[in-house]
């Protein structure tokens, strides 16, 4: 099983109690300060962190990180597997492991746009189908950019339980 500390669990299940009882909206901020550095690379900050934006040589960039969609569909899918694994601690649900594969599809022209944005997650654990079945749901419920994202884009979650592809 995937450890869980006694002092992960009791945040998590704090913060998903102090979600659950919200009445009136209360809103977050993340701000990320971005430069360019060099032709269309850039270092992006989040308080102490930093990462590289680039893009491949074949479109101008010099290939010293991932491209910008590539954050952001890597983004979209981790906020959601961040809501998979909190549910899944908050839940005393075991979690052998969890791994996903993130698409999005795009229209490159200008002016297009991404068409659909699929997962497709894997999880190993000995809880039933309908307890994973539960927790994808309210993962999907409580992740800010899959509800975001499903407002403007076609969203799919296909979900795998120790091996086997659960039906929709």
């Amino acid at each position: 099983m995937l450890k869980t500390y006694p002092e992960l669990a009791a945040t998590v299940k704090k913060e998903d109690s102090e979600r659950r009882s919200l009445g009136e909206p209360k809103i977050g901020t993340h701000r990320i300060d971005i430069e360019l550095v060099e032709q269309l690379r850039f270092r992006a900050s989040f308080g102490r962190f930093s990462f590289t934006i680039d893009e491949p040589s074949e479109r101008g960039g010099t290939e010293m990180g991932l491209p910008p969609l590539a954050f952001f569909v890597a983004g979209a899918a981790t906020c959601l597997l961040t809501q998979y694994a909190k549910l899944a601690i908050a839940k005393d649900v075991p979690l052998k492991s969890m791994k996903a594969i993130a698409r999005g599809h795009f229209d490159r022209r200008i002016g297009g746009a991404f068409s659909d944005i699929i997962y497709d997650i894997s999880i190993e654990s000995p809880a039933d189908e309908g307890l994973i079945r539960t927790l994808a749901q309210e993962a999907e419920s409580t992740c800010y950019a899959h509800n975001t994202l499903k407002k403007v884009v076609h969203m799919q979650t296909n979900l795998t339980l120790n091996g086997k592809r659960l039906k929709s």
